[in-house]
């Protein structure tokens, strides 16, 4: 509920590093409260932020409190943050560190292309304080996820779904590459921002604006064109 996220972060972190441990207490915490009627942000940020430290720590107490939830009624703001909490089972997902960033790649997308290769690429363009403080990476199968892309404030994780099938290094993989770039800075901005939940023109506007930056350095001979792909559809709207 903090407003200040550092502090919002340590405390995750920390209950995080506990374990177990904090599990009982957390649960009881959520089992005794009516969500039924909760319209406060602070009070969904509060429980999101419970429910996927308890998820974090034990995928199956996580998920039964989101049945229980979910179950016995909540507004549909919280049942769709959780049920994007539910999609992601650590048994789907091949995990590895880039640049201290936990990466967790769909087994089904990991099989058949470099995630780890491409992840460290574009990380290696971001400058080094920009990424501070990001946890985890997600990339998921287009399926999984209504975007192209999600970032979870507070809780400082990006999700990027994997549209790209072509075969590699054909051009038309290449292209669907340049566009899978873009979301994952677009999904960077968002976080160097600390912007909220919701589709706000501001905020995406400026992640955009974050996300033709980076392109720009990345690639100098073709940034020029990168208001074109995004007319063209080449870049999407998340």
């Amino acid at each position: 509920m903090q407003t200040n996220y550092s502090v919002a972060y340590q405390g995750y972190n920390a209950l995080y590093r506990i374990g177990e441990p904090v599990v009982p207490y957390l649960k009881e915490t959520i089992l005794k409260t009516d969500w039924s009627n909760t319209k406060y942000k602070e009070l969904s940020l509060y429980l999101t932020g419970y429910v996927c430290l308890i998820h974090d720590i034990n995928e199956n107490e996580g998920k039964e409190i989101i049945h229980h939830v979910v179950s016995n009624g909540c507004p549909s703001h919280i049942k769709a943050l959780l049920h994007s909490l539910s999609q992601f089972s650590g048994a789907d997902f091949i995990k590895y560190e880039v640049k201290n960033i936990a990466v967790l790649a769909h087994k089904d997308i990991a099989a058949q292309y470099d995630i780890k290769h491409f992840i460290g690429k574009w990380l290696d363009n971001i400058p080094e304080h920009d990424s501070r403080e990001l946890v985890r990476i997600y990339i998921v199968k287009q399926k999984d996820i209504e975007a192209c892309g999600t970032y979870t404030p507070m809780l400082h994780k990006i999700a990027l779904a994997w549209d790209n099938t072509f075969k590699t290094n054909s051009v038309l993989f290449k292209l669907a590459l340049f566009s899978l770039e873009h979301t994952f800075y677009h999904e960077i901005g968002h976080h160097i921002c600390r912007h909220t939940f919701g589709q706000d023109p501001v905020q995406e506007k400026e992640a955009d604006d974050y996300a033709a930056k980076i392109m720009s350095n990345a690639h100098p001979r073709i940034g020029r064109f990168v208001k074109l792909f995004r007319a063209m559809g080449i870049l999407k709207k998340r």
